[in-house]
Order: C-alpha cells, then structure tokens, then sequence
C-alpha cells in the first residue's frame, strides 16, 4: 500500500492523479444535478469552474516538470533538457484540450482523426485523463524508485500518447449515442425509388410510398406523360414541384438498362435524373 501512494503521489503520476479527482469529483455533480451536462457538451456554471480547475491543475503540473528538468540539466546534459521541453509541450496541449471543455475539437488535427471530436470534450477528456492516470502508474511502478527523470519524463509523454489511442478505442461505441442525424427534406427522395399505391397515375393525381428508413412515406406522385402505372409498380421520383407539392415521377421501365444499373450508384443518379428531366416533355 505504501508503494502503491508513493507512486500515486509522485511525478509523472501526480499531474494525473490531482486531474482524475477533479474529473471524478465533476461527474458525481453531473449525478448529483449540481452541474448540467447535455449531448453537446456545453457546460452551465460549475462545468465551467471544473474546466478551470483542469486547466490550472495542468499548468501546474507542466511547471512543476519544466523546473524539475532546467533543475537537473545543470547535471544533466542537454537529452535531459530536450525530453523536457517535450513534457511541458504535452502538458500545454493537454491543458489546452481540456479547457475547450464546452467546444468540440476542430480542424483535421489527431484528436480530431482519432474521434474524439464526435463526443462531448468533458468525456474525451475523461477517458484521456483516466487513461493516462494508468499508464503513468505502470510505468512508474515498471520502473521503480531508481527511475531518473528523464526517464520518467519519457514515461509521461508515451503515457499521453498510449493514452489518446485508448480513449479513441473507447469512445467509438458511444459515438452514435452523440451522433444527430440530419432530418431528410423533401427533395433527399429525388433519385429514389417509390412504389405506386394508387390505382393510376395522371398528371395532377397519384400516390405513392418511399422509404425512409422508418415505416415509409406517403407521397403525392404525378407523372405529365400517358403511363401505364398502377399500384405495385415501382416508379423513379425525378423531381418535386414545390407549388403543388407534388414529386414527379417516371415509371421504371422507361429507364434504360443502364439507366437502371447506374440507380445503384448514388454517384451516378444525379445523371439518370438530368437525362430523365431532358427528355421529359417529349
């Protein structure tokens, strides 16, 4: 027991262990009601105040290794100096990360790639400060009371980095959880396939079914040509007249066979209907 708080109390698990407290201390609030969390991860009131406490905590954390190593490089030479300069960049980036608590990151850059942009920063940053808290651990533990700095501060920087894999790994399976779909408009069904429902299809009358992922749609179809449409018959919605608010069809086997293989090419539907809408009124 004593091995296990020298460990939890010294560099590089300290900066972790002050981070895991505050961050475990911030979701028994989010339990408790006394700080609200929704899906986007904006924060009201006390979030704001534990997103500073992480900020400072880290700062904190990244001056304390900047003077431990100028400290040592009076002994040390300059290899020392140069893994302590990557420590105390890591501590800013990660400083940085998790002060954007209420902001999702931006941009193409690694958080971003690795996902941790499409859930809430607060838990991000959770799973990245929990798993660097166990990396630091092990590798403290690995090395023991003789560890030199350097060689702590070389366990700090692959911990950060072990850890912003595991947080990539265990964040997926919440994605779709924060993940809003857009809801389809009417003009997402152009290019679609529809079933007819009603016993003809004129130019002014007609109706229709499309899927949409759920139970299905009802649609008002219309087609301007004489047509032999009938219900059961699959038709291709070619456009949507907004005064009428009627989409206009074409039946299916007025495709060409190729017209009809390119339908399964979202790529390639976007031609079948300007082909289609070219020769429409003729």
């Amino acid at each position: 027991m004593e091995g296990f708080l020298r460990t939890l109390l010294t560099f590089p698990a300290v900066p972790f262990t002050v981070l895991l407290g505050i961050a475990f201390l911030y979701w028994v609030f989010v339990l408790l009601g006394v700080v609200a969390f929704d899906g986007d991860g904006a924060l009201e009131g006390g979030a704001k105040a534990a997103g500073d406490a992480l900020t400072g905590a880290m700062k904190g954390a990244g001056e304390a290794v900047t003077g431990g190593v100028k400290a040592a490089g009076d002994a040390v030479v300059g290899g020392v100096k140069a893994a302590g300069d990557a420590v105390t960049g890591g501590a800013k980036a990660a400083a940085e990360t998790l002060k954007s608590a209420d902001a999702p990151p931006a941009g193409d850059g690694i958080l971003s790639v690795l996902g941790f942009g499409k859930v809430p920063s607060t838990i991000s940053g959770s799973f990245l400060v929990f798993f660097s808290w166990v990396f630091t651990m092990f590798g403290s533990s690995w090395l023991g009371a003789d560890g030199g700095l350097a060689a702590r501060s070389g366990v700090l920087v692959a911990s950060m980095f072990l850890a912003m894999i595991a947080s990539s790994i265990a964040i997926r399976p919440l994605v779709k959880a924060f993940t809003s779909e857009r809801p389809q408009r009417r003009h997402d069904f152009i290019g679609k396939v529809c079933e007819i429902t009603s016993g003809r299809v004129d130019g002014k009358f007609g109706t229709a079914t499309v899927s949409d992922g759920g139970a299905g749609l009802n649609l008002h179809v219309a087609c301007e040509k004489a047509n032999q449409l009938k219900k059961g018959d699959k038709a291709l919605i070619i456009g949507f007249d907004d005064a009428t608010e009627t989409w206009e069809i074409e039946p299916i086997d007025w495709l060409e066979p190729q017209e009809v293989e390119m339908l399964n090419d979202p790529a390639r539907v976007g031609q079948v209907i300007s082909s289609r809408m070219r020769t429409r009124g003729s």
